[in-house]
């Protein structure tokens, strides 16, 4: 069964009702196929076969990466780039060189020196790289990846206003929740800003956007009264609650991550004021942890409840935030 899905394929370009001559297709799975996705799984289900770094593969999409401490660290990570490449050779799979690129995310004010290669190519350095959406970079801060959001909110947003001028207000709401809002709230369990600067050139998104349905863009009319009267909340509320749902996924083992690894019990719990599903705050000495995913969110945990934390079913714990 499998040989007859997969071989004497045929393929060919129509355009304005013309075709091209057909060509024998040799490699691959036939793309928008229901079997297409696990096929294609199987075929790379090995590629991590004898490598000692971490590697995260999505779809046709490879990431290894490793933490380097000392100049052993480098040559093993370079060692696993060349089995990369032996596999991809292997199999016949040509990995696009002007597509790869390493990216070393570190704080220090004098990083090591790191230079990697690929078919014998010297790879591109880039401060900041784009993975699943999210714009890692270099500095490990999300300003750029803040902008990114932002731009690409923005155009969103221009397309509905050219598009919707005359049409109703619930179709003009309707399309800024199911086409702009989405690409504000993607990953921000994970994002979200602590820095008001960045706080409010978000949230000026949603400004535009309430203005725009209601049809108010006098200068004196508030935002904020606008917001209320459409029903929406601060995007910095929305991101909060949307962490916290996150985080209590990953409490009742809802995710794939390793909460021991995370979650430690508390030195002390408090009869009177602490609840049960007290966890342990972690120690910061940088801003940068300080507001980072865990640290702000297991505070907020804390201050929870003992009714909201204890909750089993999730959409009644989000109905209590």
């Amino acid at each position: 069964f499998m040989a007859n899905y997969l071989c004497q394929r045929r393929q060919c370009v129509i355009l304005n009702g013309k075709s091209s001559d057909y060509v024998d297709v040799t490699s691959g799975v036939p793309q928008g196929s229901v079997l297409g996705p696990l096929l294609f799984l199987v075929y790379i289900n090995d590629i991590s076969a004898g490598i000692s770094s971490h590697i995260r593969l999505f779809a046709d999409d490879c990431v290894v990466y490793r933490q380097v401490k000392s100049d052993s660290d480098l040559t093993q990570l370079q060692t696993d780039l060349e089995r990369v490449q032996d596999w991809c050779s292997m199999w016949k799979m040509n990995l696009n060189n002007k597509k790869c690129v390493h990216v070393s995310f570190t704080r220090k004010r004098k990083p090591m020196e790191t230079e990697y290669t690929l078919n014998n190519e010297r790879l591109k350095r880039a401060d900041s790289y784009k993975y699943l959406g999210v714009v890692l970079s270099s500095d490990c801060s999300w300003n750029a990846h803040v902008g990114d959001v932002i731009c690409k909110a923005g155009k969103a947003l221009n397309f509905i206003q050219r598009n919707l001028k005359t049409s109703e207000l619930n179709l003009k709401k309707t399309a800024y929740l199911t086409c702009v809002r989405p690409i504000l709230d993607y990953a921000c369990a994970v994002w979200d800003p602590s820095q008001a600067t960045l706080i409010d050139a978000i949230e000026k998104i949603q400004n535009r956007a309430a203005r725009f349905v209601l049809g108010r863009y006098k200068r004196g009319e508030s935002c904020t009264k606008m917001k209320n009267e459409l029903g929406w909340e601060l995007l910095s509320s929305r991101r909060r609650k949307l962490r916290l749902k996150f985080f209590y996924q990953i409490y009742n083992d809802k995710t794939g991550i390793n909460k021991e690894k995370y979650f430690k019990e508390p030195h002390y719990r408090s009869s009177r004021t602490d609840h049960v599903c007290k966890i342990r705050e972690l120690r910061t000495r940088t801003n940068l942890f300080a507001n980072s995913f865990f640290v702000r969110t297991i505070k907020e945990w804390n201050g929870l409840s003992a009714m909201q934390v204890c909750c089993k079913n999730e959409e009644l714990f989000m109905s209590f935030l």
